[in-house]
């Protein structure tokens, strides 16, 4: 009989302490993204870089990127978007991570990407995203026949995954 009353005293605590819980504070079904944009234009990425034709693997990596995991449509034309998406490619690089010693040549390699991006609402003038900077690499191993376009691709891929993830409104 006593345990039956803890039990119930413990329900009954619990249940109070619900009362007491802000709801605007938890859980929510609200979408993570401003719905207040509808529009994004992604413009072509610059870049510093000696290696050309990464430019256009991160901007369609992200135009893919927005498509497939936002809610935003992309348009072709600022002037038809509500918010356009810029930045530049500061930096490749590349890093050998191990040698084969006989032969002493790369075994496994690394190629480096670092972009910063702005994303603007155009209707506003607010910077949704100031020049952030984005730093992500690729591996390649020439012994296993990939090549540098691996590591290139699956480096602006990362970043095109945190640049979508960084237009994600804070809760």
């Amino acid at each position: 009989m006593k345990i039956i009353k803890i039990i119930c005293l413990l329900i009954f605590v619990s249940l109070a302490g619900c009362d007491s819980v802000d709801p605007e504070k938890g859980y929510s079904t609200a979408s993570l993204f401003d719905d207040k944009i509808d529009t994004v234009c992604v413009e072509m990425f610059d870049s510093l870089s000696f290696r050309k034709g990464i430019e256009f693997e991160l901007t369609n990596a992200l135009v893919q990127r927005i498509a497939a995991n936002t809610p935003y449509k992309i348009r072709a034309n600022k002037k038809d978007a509500d918010s356009v998406i810029y930045g530049k490619i500061l930096d490749v690089s590349e890093r050998v991570l191990s040698h084969q010693r006989r032969l002493d040549r790369p075994m496994q390699e690394q190629l480096i990407v670092t972009a910063e991006v702005t994303w603007k609402d155009l209707r506003t003038g607010k910077l949704l995203i100031d020049r952030q900077r984005f730093r992500f690499s690729g591996h390649y191993s020439s012994l296993q026949n990939d090549s540098l376009q691996v590591a290139s691709q699956e480096a602006v891929n990362k970043i095109a995954v945190e640049i979508v993830e960084s237009m994600e409104q804070g809760w």
